[in-house]
């Protein structure tokens, strides 16, 4: 049996059932609820198209007592270095830079997925990565599909090392061209909570998990401690 097309396909067809963090904080926002019972068309087939925006969802697999090899031969070591599934987008070995407002990350593509099932699913594509990936990016352990952490994806030089990077000023947004910061009201984001879609800087508690989101054009985003989001204060709040 080829073992790192096991353990490719085991990566794959687990997410043919709810993704749930650890942590429990599942759920929201976008039109797929955490509890789910089953992804639906799970054929260990993943996509290879990268969207024009580079923006991803964020999940997770190989933490502690899940080491295996996959299918470019490095091995999980149990989630504890920086690496992610969609060698088919970046190919095998390839430095993706991956970022959100406040933070950056550089890991290597080592292995095929997720199931297209899983981004169908989500709404939108997914990077599948190591638990230290979350850590560094989300302050989490593990992320599931239906959380909608978003994050932005780009291939840099294999010479970049692995690990926590330095954002630049149009990560941040500084650039005036930067589409993250829009507050063009024609731009919008679903809201499974309220059954329909919201624009943007506007801001649903979460039915799944009562975290507060504000919507952007990259999808939702947590709210940060402050109660306010990327874009700033909320210009509507949608309370439970």
């Amino acid at each position: 049996m080829n073992l790192n097309r096991s353990f490719a396909l085991a990566v794959l067809l687990a997410g043919c059932t709810p993704q749930v963090a650890s942590s429990g904080s599942t759920g929201e926002e976008g039109g797929i609820s955490s509890t789910d019972s089953a992804l639906k068309d799970c054929h260990a087939t993943a996509s290879s198209s990268i969207p024009a925006s580079e923006s991803f969802y964020l999940t997770t697999f190989g933490g502690p007592g899940e080491s295996g090899t996959m299918s470019c031969g490095q091995s999980t070591r149990n989630g504890s270095w920086y690496y992610i599934a969609s060698r088919q987008r970046f190919g095998c070995g390839a430095h993706v830079r991956l970022t959100t407002a406040t933070k950056c990350v550089v890991a290597e593509a080592d292995d095929y997925g997720p199931d297209v099932c899983v981004e169908t699913a989500a709404g939108g594509p997914i990077i599948d990565a190591s638990p230290k990936v979350a850590k560094a990016l989300f302050g989490v352990s593990a992320a599931g599909w239906s959380e909608h952490r978003t994050l932005k994806a780009e291939v840099v030089s294999d010479a970049t090392p692995l690990g926590p990077c330095t954002l630049s000023a149009s990560d941040t947004g500084s650039s005036s061209s930067s589409t993250d910061t829009t507050t063009d009201p024609s731009v919008t984001c679903s809201s499974y909570t309220l059954g329909t879609d919201v624009p943007v800087k506007e801001c649903v508690q979460s039915s799944s998990n009562t975290t507060w989101y504000q919507c952007t054009a990259a999808g939702w985003v947590s709210l940060f401690p402050d109660g306010t989001g990327p874009l700033g204060a909320c210009t509507q709040k949608y309370p439970l």
